[in-house]
């Protein structure tokens, strides 16, 4: 879905959606999850001059932040030192623009806080080679403060598996699914996510029950704090 179908549909929910939702959970049950989109990223930046045609171009394979993207970091890290004490885990994509967010924006977390790379958590990949990622190997060698174990391939293999086409809703859904069921068997209970604006547009929009609050468009370096239940019902829903 691109940026301005899910702004139009953001705007009709909110049109059309409900006053008031509520909810009541055992706190058990509840995780607290910061949500950020990455910062300004090259191929945004390139988007901005030439259109989604920048979005194709080779030359953005694994995209890194600008120094826009720098400054959002900047901006937003005294937001994000209001809960770091609180933060037990930093889970990030393995796309470079989504590890360099966390690492400038997450400095203050508690050192007992772990940070791992998780490929569930990835942009929505196929035909641009932006939302590719490099080899566990060279971002090991860059980013060594993340814990990769918890990637299955050393090369991009679901990159290179979807190929040139670009991955469906359903595939974002099954991803976000997983990406749920692993989070509800770790202890951590807070929990800051740094990822992209098409999975977070399928999680709060076809993946959770949420407000339309949470489900309009992430822009660059965002962040919204939420509070998840997580369960599985018959028909397996995430709350």
């Amino acid at each position: 879905m691109s940026e301005e179908l899910a702004k139009k549909r953001e705007a009709e929910r909110i049109a059309n959606g409900p006053r008031w939702e509520s909810c009541a959970v055992l706190a058990s049950q509840v995780r607290t999850v910061h949500f950020v989109r990455h910062a300004q990223a090259t191929h945004n930046k390139a988007a901005l001059e030439i259109g989604r045609a920048a979005y194709k171009n080779p030359a953005f394979h694994d995209a890194r932040l600008t120094d826009v993207g720098e400054e959002q970091c900047a901006k937003l890290k005294p937001d994000v030192d209001l809960i770091a004490s609180d933060v037990q885990l930093v889970l990030v994509s393995p796309c470079s623009r989504a590890t360099e967010t966390a690492l400038r924006c997450f400095k203050s977390v508690p050192a007992s806080a772990k940070w791992i790379a998780i490929e569930w958590l990835r942009e929505k990949c196929g035909e641009h080679p932006c939302d590719g990622r490099r080899s566990v190997s060279e971002l090991k060698n860059e980013f060594s403060k993340i814990d990769y174990s918890f990637m299955e391939d050393d090369e991009d293999v679901y990159g290179q598996f979807v190929g040139e086409k670009r991955e469906t809703d359903e595939m974002i859904i099954a991803r976000a699914h997983n990406f749920f069921e692993w989070i509800k068997e770790r202890p951590e209970t807070n929990i800051a996510v740094v990822t992209h604006s098409a999975f977070l547009n399928v999680l709060f929009s076809k993946v959770v029950n949420c407000s339309s609050d949470l489900s309009k468009w992430f822009e660059n370096c965002e962040m919204r704090t939420t509070h998840f239940t997580i369960t599985r019902n018959d028909g397996s829903s995430q709350n």
